[in-house]
């Protein structure tokens, strides 16, 4: 489901299938009826289990500092789908959305919805022209509706289990997804990534005559998104920038832009005591772990959390209850949402409540600081509720 689609929809009439159907065929088809906007401009294609959103924010955040314009298409949203198409950090106004919308209807070829909204990017950037378009596919690589551009550069952040229905339940199925970014010729730079991954990664790049760089260092600009692994993420960004950037990269202009650069659902403060995280797979929610313990070091925490069916939550549980002996289990409306007293069940704590979204946080005193994280979808309703969730809560 993305958020705020639907009306755009109903006004200009366009009909199309809120499923995931993996595959090129529909939106290469709808872009050619377009006139092939993507083949205009300079793209940066990311692909990973984790850390495209924060790298992709890094590495925009690092070119405006050398004063490029920046065109990013996020994926999924923080509040609704305007801020997944954005222009020098700022989210697409409503009225350019409409206007690529009404142009959209005229197409011919049935859509999915994450396809409707792909096509949209790329009719914004092309009449945007931003010096760069940063490009975050929204599931796998190969068979994403973004994988359609001849990108500068593709990065690869990260790569562990996730997304099994569609990718597969090994790391050799889901890299070979992930790889599918990876362009003839053109770089593509990588993080951490398993062994088994890293062959493949080499192998599809050695057949594609593209060159394989490694992070090799871990930047020490300081962040205002915390955690070990957002050094590394940072670390990619400016890996990236130096190869788009060439003589004109500064080490003093990327520094600034790494350090002012910021992401929603990142280990966010959204109030007092309350912090936002997008963690909902073994990888993230593994740094999730090890930031909040670098963070608040014996401090009791509060797990408040919502997650879609098809994760492993009895492991992300069993991390979660390393630093916390007290959740609350949220039940939200999606149909991909797992229920609420599933995790209650699976739950070793002992101190354990379940709500939903239209009942508040249970108010608790002390000093605890509370958690919520999981799905992003879930994060993105509670932040467009109007912190009627939070109004009676006390940190």
């Amino acid at each position: 489901m993305i958020i705020g689609l639907e009306q755009y929809k109903t006004k200009w009439n366009i009909h199309t299938d809120s499923a995931i159907h993996p595959g090129l065929g529909a939106i290469k088809a709808a872009l050619e009826e377009l006139g092939n906007p993507h083949h205009v401009g300079k793209f940066i294609h990311l692909a990973g289990t984790n850390g495209k959103g924060s790298t992709a924010a890094f590495l925009s955040a690092i070119l405006q500092a050398h004063e490029h314009s920046v065109g990013n298409f996020y994926s999924p949203c923080i509040e609704d789908l305007h801020d997944q198409i954005q222009i020098d950090g700022k989210p697409i106004s409503p009225d350019e959305l409409a206007s690529a919308m009404q142009q959209l209807s005229l197409l011919k070829t049935p859509l999915t919805d994450f396809e409707l909204l792909t096509a949209a990017a790329f009719v914004i950037f092309q009449k945007r022209a931003p010096d760069f378009a940063i490009i975050e596919a929204g599931m796998g690589g190969a068979l994403d509706s973004t994988n359609v551009i001849d990108p500068e550069i593709a990065i690869i952040p990260s790569i562990s289990i996730d997304h099994t229905h569609f990718l597969g339940d090994t790391i050799d199925k889901i890299t070979h997804h992930k790889a599918g970014i990876i362009k003839k010729w053109k770089p593509v730079i990588v993080g951490e990534l398993p062994q088994e991954a890293m062959d493949i990664v080499q192998e599809t790049a050695d057949r594609l005559h593209a060159e394989v760089i490694q992070l090799n260092y871990l930047t020490d600009a300081p962040l205002k998104l915390k955690g070990a692994h957002q050094q590394k993420n940072a670390s990619l960004a400016l890996e990236a920038a130096k190869e788009l950037l060439g003589l004109e990269f500064n080490e003093e202009k990327a520094r600034h832009g790494l350090s002012a650069a910021t992401l929603a659902y990142r280990f966010e403060r959204v109030l007092p005591g309350i912090i936002f995280d997008g963690a909902h797979n073994k990888a993230s929610v593994d740094a999730l772990v090890a930031t909040i313990k670098a963070t608040f070091p014996g401090r009791p925490i509060h797990i408040v959390m919502g997650i879609f069916r098809d994760k492993d939550y009895a492991y992300i549980l069993r991390q979660l209850e390393t630093v916390s002996d007290h959740f609350t289990f949220i039940d939200f409306d999606n149909e991909r949402a797992l229920p609420a007293r599933k995790l209650f069940d699976e739950s070793r704590s002992e101190r354990k409540t379940i709500t939903n979204l239209c009942d508040i946080l249970p108010v608790y005193g002390g000093k605890e600081e509370t958690i919520v994280m999981g799905s992003l979808y879930l994060l993105a309703v509670l932040r467009n509720s109007g912190r009627s969730f939070f109004q009676h809560y006390q940190s």
